[in-house]
């Protein structure tokens, strides 16, 4: 009896065990950062100027995405009554001069800031 419950025992604390192990998820990286608006030049300057603003807080977001394999950071806004062209920068914070390409076709966007006060609403 006591093997019996030995091994009840033995098999209830593994299954406890097993039931409280997380896995892992690897930080998304954005320019080879998973911290990457206080250690990536151009991206903290974005963070920084948004949040110089109360407008620009409630209206702008740092966002990146790919482009045929090539990461780029852009300021976005959704202030509906604002004309806004968005610049975009590489990882290194190289502007793009007459980009080929719009935020529609990049790919794998990440939201990378938002002010709390952003009134923003982003697609998942």
């Amino acid at each position: 009896m006591k093997r019996i419950l030995f091994i009840f025992s033995m098999a209830l604390v593994s299954i406890l065990f097993l039931a409280s192990c997380k896995e892992e998820v690897d930080p998304i990286l954005i320019c080879g950062s998973s911290n990457p608006t206080d250690e990536i030049t151009i991206i903290k300057e974005m963070v920084e100027n948004i949040k110089s603003s109360e407008f620009e807080k409630q209206n702008n977001y740092v966002r990146s995405g790919t482009y045929k394999g090539v990461r780029y950071i852009y300021v976005g806004s959704c202030c509906a009554t604002c004309y806004w062209v968005p610049v975009f920068y590489t990882c290194d914070g190289e502007k793009v001069e007459n980009a080929d390409f719009s935020i529609v076709d990049l790919e794998d966007k990440v939201l990378i800031y938002a002010h709390e006060t952003n009134t923003c609403q982003f697609e998942e």
